[in-house]
This record gives structure tokens, sequence and C-alpha cells, in this order.
């Protein structure tokens, strides 16, 4: 017994030592490159990891945004989970800025691949269609695409945890012992991407009703299931919940928009941009994929039927990305507005991909089983893994030919407050930091005040749309009905303004105000208002004003993170305690 479990321990190493050099053949050509063409959602995250970055060297946690973002306080970290990006923060420690974001981006191709592998054993007990599975999810077009093409790092780490969710959510339904794994999860999801937290939510629930609806007699054991789940994730995500709780609920901030379907195509285009097997849409699901939709039906027929249920969510999610559904007949609907937090539904290639991946795993795997010579086998399986690898490098040939064709858009030093950073923007080690004096192209407003906003529906930051978010970004000290610029002093969570004025009157700084912003003037606590521009103001002293504004978490943070490590412990140890009873 001791030797076939030496046995599995060694076969299993192997697959991760597979697994790590095919990661270092993906990475390693980005790293010698040394530049990112930074676009989309790009300058928003890595103005995220620089301001963790900047506090934890400091040895600070981080609530607002005092050194990026304009040093406006904006509470992004506040209600966008920001923790799974420590790992890219201690990286920073070590390596020069786009040397650590490759690096990173290695590890989480080398982390979703381990984790689709262990889900995809769990599901069918098959170690070829386990590894197959493991490359195969890792290389789709659409997680390259939130990887390295538009660095929408939030969806892309969500996109890490999706197939322990889902053989989570399988165990749950069919009452197999690892019912946790549905929680883990949904909190690792939530823990990268809200959004994309609560689309898997929503497929768990629909799945759940569907599957009880279908066999009314495991309604019992899922219910007791999906509850053991519920206790789990409050417990796991208590320090997320927090703040919602204690400063965004009825606290009128503003949250990205979730009343429009954007960026829909027609099923035709879907596929003719796929046949590229390119990574820089983000709507192709690549030929792999493409080819499981059209000839999947046929390989699944004679399997069992989670098979089969398992190619029809892929092609029901791939037709829900396109207008084939009608998503605009949801506007301004009941419907509308549970569906409205998608966004985008191309998000849901997330889905089609892991599905139809799921199936295509099992077409390549039925045809290695079917030879018999040992050698002969190994050759293909080699030669398969070979082609996934040019698959990926062929799918980012448009990425690839910006870096060397895009070498004028080089990021220079900026000047001009509140101007918004280009697309296609070319970063190297050298003009790294660069990115921080511009305004950022795509969540520069996300969770402001609704009152900074003179246009909610138009996110431009101009001051002919905008004009007092605006006067936030210029950093325009408002003092009676003059305005100054001023330039803050920042450090980890605080901002400070010194501001001069001839005579006792109101002062408003351009730091944003929450339900727990604290205020300090001259070296005093001191009460505060609301200005019409959603920032601090207070009552100025005549001669000089230094005014210090902060925020201050409440003591139930720290509790839910108490709570959320003793849960994670003590999941461990359970899991531990568990696995040796069971070998004994």
């Amino acid at each position: 017994m001791l030797d076939s479990r030496w046995k599995k321990i060694k076969i299993n190493i192997s697959i991760v030592l597979l697994f790590g050099i095919v990661t270092a053949l993906m990475t390693v050509t980005f790293i010698k490159l040394g530049t990112i063409v930074l676009n989309s959602d790009g300058s928003f995250h890595f103005s995220r990891l620089e301001e963790l970055y900047d506090n934890f060297r400091s040895g600070n946690m981080t609530f607002i945004a005092s050194h990026t973002f304009n040093n406006t306080g904006v509470g992004t970290f506040l209600f966008y989970p920001s923790i799974l990006l420590y790992p890219w923060v201690i990286l920073r420690l070590v390596f020069s800025p786009v040397t650590a974001f490759y690096v990173w981006y290695g590890l989480m191709l080398f982390i979703t691949m381990c984790i689709a592998y262990y889900s995809m054993w769990l599901f069918d007990k098959d170690r070829i269609r386990a590894v197959l599975f493991g490359i195969l999810y890792a290389v789709f077009p659409y997680h390259v695409h939130l990887g390295v093409v538009h660095t929408v790092v939030g969806e892309f780490l969500a996109y890490t945890f999706i197939p322990l969710f889902f053989v989570g959510l399988y165990y749950c339904l069919t009452n197999i012992e690892k019912w946790y794994l549905l929680g883990i999860g949904w909190v690792l999801i939530l823990y990268s991407h809200i959004i994309s937290a609560y689309i898997t939510i929503l497929c768990a629930v629909i799945i759940s009703a569907i599957y009880m609806f279908i066999d009314p007699s495991s309604i019992k054991k899922v219910v007791i299931n999906l509850s053991k789940n519920i206790v789990l994730v409050i417990l796991l995500s208590s320090f997320i919940l927090v703040p919602f709780i204690t400063d965004f609920i009825n606290a009128g901030i503003n949250s990205p928009n979730s009343s429009a379907f954007g960026f829909l195509d027609t099923l035709q285009n879907i596929f003719g941009i796929s046949l590229t097997n390119t990574a820089d849409s983000n709507k192709s699901i690549g030929i792999l994929a493409l080819f499981t939709t059209m000839t999947g039906w046929y390989f699944v027929r004679g399997n069992e039927a989670k098979e089969k249920v398992v190619y029809g969510l892929g092609v029901f999610f791939l037709l829900c990305t396109s207008t084939v559904m009608p998503w605009q007949l949801f506007n301004n609907t009941v419907v509308g507005k549970i569906l409205g937090v998608i966004q985008f539904p191309y998000r849901l290639n997330t889905y089609v991909g892991f599905f139809l991946m799921v199936t295509f795993s099992l077409i390549v795997s039925k045809f290695i089983h079917s030879i018999t010579n040992k050698k002969t086998k190994m050759l293909v399986g080699t030669g398969i893994i070979v082609f996934f690898i040019i698959s990926y490098y062929g799918s980012l040939t448009g990425l690839l030919v910006k870096v060397h064709t895009l070498q004028g858009n080089l990021l220079r030093n900026n000047v001009e407050t509140a101007k918004v950073i280009p697309n296609d923007a070319i970063i190297r080690n050298s003009n790294y930091n660069n990115i921080f004096d511009y305004s950022i192209l795509y969540g520069e407003t996300d969770y402001y005040p609704k009152m900074a906003f003179d246009n909610l529906e138009d996110r431009n930051v101009s001051v002919e749309i905008n004009p007092k978010i605006n006067s936030i970004l210029l950093h325009k000290v408002i003092m009676g009905n003059k305005g100054k610029i001023e330039t803050p002093k920042a450090t980890a969570n605080r901002i400070e303004y010194s501001v001069k004025v001839n005579k006792k009157e109101k002062i408003d700084v351009p730091v944003l105000a929450y339900k727990r912003t604290k205020v300090m003037l001259n070296g005093r606590n001191v009460n505060y208002t609301v200005s019409p521009r959603g920032t601090v103001m207070v009552d100025g002293n005549k001669g000089n004003n230094k005014i210090s504004v902060t925020y201050q978490p409440s003591k139930l943070l720290y509790v839910g993170i108490i709570v959320a490590t003793i849960t994670w412990l003590g999941l461990f140890v359970g899991l531990i305690f568990s696995g040796r009873k069971s070998v004994n």
C-alpha cells in the first residue's frame, strides 16, 4: 500500500514539473522582451499593485489610494478585493517591475494548470485527461487575453479557480464528501473579482435548481450541502463583506456601470474571429473550442450524462455571448437588473472555455487511450502538448507584433494633470513609473461618491462633462468661491494638504469622503462636512492649515480578518487529519 501511495506521489510530482516546464516555455519570451503593451484595464490594476507595493514596504495595509489614482483617496481597495495581488507585490520586491509582472503571470498560469488538473482528476479519475485539461484550460485564448493582452487582472485571477468551484458544485449535487470545494472555490473567486463571483453564484443557483427539479429526492442533501457552503463562505469572506456593510450600502457610492449589455456580436462574427485563434479579441474562443462546439455532440453521445451536461453548458454559454441571446430586451426589467451586473456578455467566455475544454480533453484523451503501444502513446502525448504551446503563441501573434511595431508609443512622462493614459502604451522598466502620472483609462472614478458626478451616465473626466471630478483630479483646493491647485503629500492611507488662507473660511480639499474618513487639522482631530463634490471640507483657520485626511476602518474588519484566518487554518488542519485517516 505504501508503494502504491509513493508511486502516486512520484506521478504527481512529475506532472507538477511538467506544468512548470510548460509555464516556463510560455513566459520566457515575455520576460526576455521586457515590454508590456498597456491597454484596457491595465493602468487600473498596475495602479492598484503600486499602491499595495508602496504600503507593503512600509508595513501597512491598504484601504484608500493615496499614492496612485491621482492621490484622491478613492476607496478602490475597500470595495475591490486585493488580497491575491500580494504574491505579485512580493515578486515586485525581488524583480524589476516588468519582470515581476511576467513572473507573476507565469506563476498564475502554473497554478491554473495545477488546479484544473486536480479538479479534472476529482471529476473523472483519468490522469491523462486531467493533464490535458490542465494545459488546455490555461492556454484558452480568453484566459490569455485577460492575462497579457488586455491585463484584466481581476478576471484573470478569478479564472484560475473556476474549475475548483464547479467540481465542488458537482460534488455538492452528487453528495460526495468534498462538498467544501464549492465554498473554497467561490471564496477564491470572490477574493479575485466580485463580478466573476456574482456570475458563478448565479450559475450555481440555476444548475442546482434544475438538478433538484429533475431529481426531487436530492433536494434535502443538496440544500444541506449548499447551506454548509454558505456558512463556510461567510466565514472565509467576512473581511471582504465588512467594508460593503459598513461603508458601501446606502452610502451613495458609485459602482461600475451595470445598466447595459455592451460589446455584443453575432455568432457568425464570433466564429470568424475564433477561426483565427487570436487572443487579441475578447470574443475569440479559439479553434479548439470551435471544433468542440461543432463536433462535441458526437464524442459525448455514448458517455455518462455528466459529460453531455458539460458539453451542453459549454454550447449554451457560447450562445449567451452572442446576439442569439436577446440581451437588449432585458434592459429596464427585473431580469436586466439581475443580469446587468455582468456588464459585458463576452465575460461568459470564461465558462465557455471551462466547459468546452472539459469536453475537448475527453476527445483527446480518448484518442490517446486508443493507442496501445506505450512509446507511441508517450510520443503522441508529447506532440499534442507541444502543439498546445505552439497554439498558445499563435494566439499571441498580434500582441508580439505590437511589441515590435509600437515602439514609438513608449509612454512618456506626463506633466498635464488629469490627462488619460493612451491606449497601447509601451511600458518598460525605464518608464514604468510614468503610468502613475496619468489618469487611468478605465476605472478612475469607480467607487467615487455619486455626488462627485455632474453626469453619472458618462465617466469622462473632462472639465466639460464632469467638472467636479476634473477639479478633484487637478488637486484643486476650494476656499470660499476660489480654487487653487495644490500639491498633496502622500503616505500610506493618508493625504495631506497645506493651505494658507487670509481669514477663517471653509476649505474643501480634493480627497474623497467616506463614512469612516478621519480628518486632522494642524495635528488635531476635527469634524468635517462633505462638500458638494463629495470631498472633505473643514472650517479653516486664518493662516496656515495643515489638513490630513485618512481612513479608519471598522474594528469589525479586523475581526473579519481573524475569523477568516482561523477558518482557513481549521480547514487545512481538518484536511490533513482527514487525509491521514483515509490513508490509515
